[in-house]
């Protein structure tokens, strides 16, 4: 049907004042239509009122606010703005009663959208005046035009429309809306009102209704966005006590963790303590997990008298367990009796960090309960082995392994991270890839063990020693850089969606993100792998949006020298691998100045574009560098067929790896 129309309104221009009004209710219902085959719907509905409105025919406040809208979200959005301006205009003071609800709902939609959050408000004041029953949802949007501007007063505004619009939703407010409002006072920056918000969420049901894993999670979600307005130990302190405050005691244990986890990132082993006196003065005895924190920020300061009081702490725990588990320690030779000695002669009492925090016996009663120290878990353990595997106490590692068994408890990510450390200190790489596999890859209905971003940090780690050794690099029971890679993405791909993906990456790739990319290229480098190198750091781009970093073309030129150094006499090749490395950055600074030729780009242009831009311009640089080094040695269609077997190989046969493939590289 458009394209009869417009044919005949090509072939006869004054159609559209020959077309009656049911026709032009017809063309407007058939365009309206939401269907695969009118991708245009929305520019149709655009012309279509032009045409109506050059020909006097009147149109109904739905076809006006649908114009304004399409116009707006096509990029025109100041003649949006001046039309709507204009026919809101139009209307006489007197006839102010009869203004459209739907016109003022759009017109205070646009302005809010471009940032105009006086004007957006101004008109929807006159909405909700002239029709108090109106949907509220159109305050969301002029809320959040306030809170993403950086004034004070628009702050302030914007608190009084959350609570004009909470009102007006009454019990038909959903979590949703909640988390829209937190997210803008979060936005603002302004923690007061956003824990208004985040008080209101638990007092009307929405959250912390039960204690179910579930909940939980949704609860430390939010405490998540709460944490990024704690820029100091002070108003994290603030945040913590505010959720203490809201939340039902059975909470309470949950929150304290989540606040010494902050305590342990921000290296704050003060705060970690006093954190424990206040759950003892409030009769929540800590348990192992709140004290496993409190050994990582210990230990984490490298001082020594901290960090032995770390380890009296741990090993006491371990003790704990014992007792309770019923288990004898019985030494199996010399060296373990040694060490049970040394257990036992520990002082039963330990001043942590501060006079105040003191572990007694469990006879001894303090306040509303013990300050017994409380029995060990998995994560003490791995703490406690990987301090001694620092100390390359292998005695204590191999008597706590054996523990571990007779104990019978079930392992976690940590340690298996910690018993794949100590092997690959031991230079047993084959030991690591196996005990990895032996935690993740058990029989149907065994319990197995879910990897952390560290696991495969270590697992990349151990791979590039491993390749790095004579006797290690050909060993077929490791798996390649193309089959670990693999293996990563897996994992990142259940991960991904977890509200603490973020912990995990950062635990994979570090605080730079560089880290992992580094580890990656030195693998693939160590096995003469271009193509793999190409798809890898496609791979980290697309899936964990990490760009190379400065190191990666120094590595990829290091590689293609050693391989072309390979090809000469033994005597020369250390003077050939220069001058091939000399080469190499010759034609990767080549390419690099003519793709700038060919985007038309300066170094002034450079130096403005954003992270991400440079980003995915040294990405395409450095696919463009590894076809041409490819191509020297084989025809366009063997080197893309090269690419795609990587891609297959990595388990993604569609990924994208540059903007120019091998037939159009030099």
């Amino acid at each position: 049907m458009w394209t009869a129309y417009s044919l005949a309104k090509h072939s006869y221009p004054k159609l559209p004042s020959l077309i009656t009004n049911r026709a032009w209710d017809v063309l407007w219902a058939t365009q309206s239509m939401t269907f695969r085959d009118n991708p245009s719907r929305d520019v149709h509905l655009a012309e279509l009122y032009r045409d109506m409105q050059s020909v006097g025919k009147s149109t109904t406040v739905g076809q006006c606010t649908k114009y304004l809208e399409t116009i707006f979200m096509n990029g025109e959005e100041d003649l949006a703005l001046k039309e709507w301006e204009q026919e809101h205009g139009q209307i006489e003071s007197d006839l102010r009663q009869d203004y459209k609800p739907e016109h003022l709902e759009v017109g205070a939609r646009m302005h809010a959208l471009a940032g105009n959050a006086d004007r957006a408000r101004t008109i929807m004041e006159d909405l909700f005046r002239l029709y108090p029953t109106w949907n509220p949802s159109i305050m969301m949007i002029v809320f959040r035009a306030h809170t993403s501007l950086d004034s004070v007063p628009h702050h302030k505004l914007a608190k009084k429309i959350y609570v004009d619009m909470k009102r007006l939703l009454g019990k038909k407010t959903t979590l949703r809306d909640y988390d829209s409002w937190l997210v803008g006072f979060i936005e603002a920056r302004h923690l007061t009102y956003a824990k208004i918000v985040f008080r209101h969420m638990v007092e009307d049901g929405h959250l912390a209704c039960n204690y179910s894993p579930k909940e939980v999670e949704k609860v430390l979600r939010r405490l998540h966005l709460l944490y990024r307005l704690g820029t100091d130990m002070d108003k994290m302190e603030n945040i913590a006590m505010h959720a203490i405050s809201v939340l039902p005691r059975a909470w309470h244990h949950e929150l304290f963790g989540h606040w010494m986890q902050t305590a342990t990132v921000k290296k704050a082993p003060e705060a970690a303590t006093q954190i424990l006196e206040m759950m003892f003065r409030r009769g929540k005895a800590p348990e192992a997990f709140h004290f496993n924190l409190l050994l990582r920020n210990l230990i984490k300061t490298k001082n020594r008298e901290r960090v032995l009081k770390a380890e009296n702490i741990g090993w006491h725990m371990i003790e704990a367990l014992r007792k309770m588990s019923g288990v004898t320690m019985k030494p199996s030779d010399d060296v373990d009796g040694v060490i049970i000695r040394k257990i036992l002669q520990r002082p039963s009492q330990m001043d942590i960090v501060s006079e105040k925090l003191q572990m007694v016996p469990e006879s001894a009663q303090i306040g509303e309960g013990s300050r017994a120290v409380p029995p060990a878990d998995i994560t003490t353990f791995a703490l406690i082995m990987r301090h001694h595997a620092n100390k390359l106490q292998w005695e204590h590692i191999d008597y706590l392994t054996r523990q571990l068994k007779v104990l019978q408890l079930r392992p976690n990510s940590t340690i298996m991270n910690v018993l794949m450390e100590n092997r690959t200190r031991q230079g047993k790489y084959r030991k690591t890839w196996e005990i990895y596999k032996s935690f993740t890859s058990v029989p149907e209905g065994t319990p197995s063990v879910f990897p952390d971003g560290a696991t495969f940090r270590h697992l990349w780690l151990s791979l590039r020693l491993a390749l790095g050794g004579h006797e290690s690099r050909d060993d077929d029971a490791l798996p390649t850089p193309r089959g670990l890679l693999a293996e990563t993405i897996h994992w990142w791909d259940m991960t991904r969606s977890r509200f603490d993906a973020e912990r995990f990456k950062m635990g994979l790739a570090a605080r730079d993100l560089g880290a992992i990319s580094t580890l990656m290229m030195h693998c693939f480098s160590d096995t003469k792998d271009l193509p793999g190198s190409l798809v890898a750091l496609h791979a980290l781009r697309k899936k964990f949006d990490i760009f190379p970093s400065d190191k990666t073309a120094v590595i990829l030129q290091r590689q293609v020298a050693w391989i072309d150094g390979g090809k000469v006499r033994l005597s020369s090749i250390q003077g050939q691998f220069e001058r091939n490395l000399e080469k190499m950055g010759r034609v990767h600074h080549m390419l690099m100045q003519n793709r700038f030729k060919r985007m038309n780009l300066t170094g002034d242009q450079f130096a403005y574009m954003s992270k991400t831009e440079v980003g995915d311009l040294n990405l395409n640089l450095l696919s463009e560098f590894i076809r041409v080094v490819m191509k020297r040695e084989h025809t366009p269609e063997i080197v893309e067929a090269m690419i795609d077997q990587a891609r297959k190989d990595i388990g993604l046969p569609d990924l994208a790896t540059g903007d120019m493939d091998a037939f159009n590289v030099a």
